[in-house]
């Protein structure tokens, strides 16, 4: 799942409303267009990504139970506005005097991607600095850096180490797992009963109960609105007519020990 990442830790992203009103106010098809569009992948409504167990739980590709700010994939002007005056800004746009510090990786396409997350940030009264790095050099010195004074993280995105939901949120939202360097919770999100609620997910054996218990906490992640999730990239497997081929759920490509030739 590709994610652009807000510092939830502080000010203006520590407002939950103003997160809700950034996110509703996203057009997520343009951010995707910048990657190839729709040729690429779904535009991601939640966090478990397709194939994996948890996701259908989840709310699947659509999401129907979504949160009323993550509904349209193009944007929604009014509910911004609802939001930004829920913050407190009568004008329905941030009224805020801080300039938000955006590192992002300086190839294509995240390049483009947070040019045009930046526009939009603009139109929504934020002002910004935008700063292109190496991609190690975002890592390791920005986004992975909790106190580096990084608000919003447009370049970052997760992949499963297994599949399992748990390796999809634990190590990407639970407030447990912030580190001072090589952090992999970009959001700084702590929310107390999400920790727990993970925690006690690990110790979920039957898988059944297990993909349900993460698809809940991946529901109380999207409503906490630590970020725009904006895409769940396509995996390409590729087989001549004459294999058969069996695709492999850890590492998305053919399983070797299972694919054979016809």
């Amino acid at each position: 799942m590709r994610l652009i990442s807000f510092d939830t830790s502080s000010a203006p992203f520590n407002d939950i409303n103003v997160r809700k009103a950034v996110i509703a106010g996203t057009n997520r098809d343009q951010l995707r267009l910048a990657r190839g569009g729709a040729a690429i992948g779904p535009i991601a409504q939640h966090y478990i990504p397709p194939g994996m167990p948890g996701f259908d739980e989840a709310g699947g590709l659509n999401a129907p139970g979504n949160p009323d700010f993550m509904r349209n994939p193009k944007g929604d002007k009014a509910l911004m506005a609802k939001y930004f005056k829920a913050a407190g800004m009568a004008s329905g746009k941030y009224e805020g005097n801080k300039t938000l510090l955006l590192v992002s990786d300086s190839a294509q396409p995240e390049k483009s991607v947070s040019q045009i997350f930046e526009k939009q940030l603009n139109d929504m009264g934020f002002k910004t600095k935008l700063r292109f790095v190496e991609r190690s050099t975002m890592f390791t010195k920005f986004c992975n850096v909790p106190d580096s004074g990084v608000n919003v993280c447009p370049s970052v995105g997760w992949l499963k180490d297994f599949p399992d939901p748990q390796t999809m949120l634990d190590p990407t939202f639970n407030g447990e797992n912030i580190l001072d360097a090589n952090n992999s919770n970009w959001p700084e999100l702590n929310d107390k009963a999400l920790n727990a609620e993970m925690d006690k997910a690990k110790t979920v054996v039957d898988l059944k109960q297990r993909a349900q218990a993460w698809a809940d906490a991946d529901k109380r992640i999207v409503a906490d609105a630590p970020g725009v999730p904006y895409v769940w990239d396509y995996q390409e497997v590729l087989a001549s007519k004459n294999v058969n081929l069996v695709q492999s759920l850890y590492s998305t490509l053919a399983d070797l020990s299972f694919t054979s030739l016809k």
